[in-house]
């Protein structure tokens, strides 16, 4: 009995959806050194981030599998770019703002806040991607972010921060 009761736990929790989302810490650092050794384009950008927050996804958790893996938004980004000397070459445009979602965990990004966002410029446009383990984009930068940004840019220390 006690066995039966057991292999009957043991099987409802190998059928159940995973409870908790685990994800390495968002790294400007690390987040630097993959879009710089991406193929597309990146440019990176302090500004702020203007979209309509009605249109993100919304988990239903009756029937997760129905979440999209993607959602684009259409967005609106102003600021100013990246270039030798900071965050000086002022910039305002469209944005296709592509919403992620890692199974039933979505990205929730701020609209209307700052953001330091590592835009891709191909053939379809601009785009910024988001998802559940924070993607492309850090929203209410510090100081010291958007100076380890101008650091990484032009080769200087852009050491990743340690996992805790």
């Amino acid at each position: 009995m006690m066995r039966a009761a057991l292999l009957s736990l043991i099987g409802l929790a190998l059928a159940s959806p995973a409870t908790a989302l685990s994800c390495l810490p968002h790294d400007l650092a690390r987040t630097f050194e993959r879009v710089d050794a991406a193929s597309e384009t990146y440019f990176a950008v302090h500004g702020t981030l203007d979209f309509d927050a009605s249109l993100l996804p919304e988990v239903d958790m009756a029937n997760q599998q129905s979440t999209p893996d993607e959602t684009r938004i259409p967005a609106r980004v102003s600021g100013e770019a990246l270039g030798r000397v900071g965050f000086n070459r002022p910039l305002e445009g469209p944005v296709t703002l592509i919403v992620k979602c890692f199974g039933p965990w979505c990205a929730q990004p701020p609209a209307d806040g700052p953001v330091l966002a590592f835009l891709r410029q191909d053939a379809d446009g601009v785009s910024l991607t988001v998802d559940p383990c924070g993607g492309d984009a850090f929203f209410d930068p510090a100081p010291e972010m958007l100076d380890k940004a101008h650091r990484c840019f032009t080769g200087g220390d852009c050491t990743p921060e340690e996992p805790k």
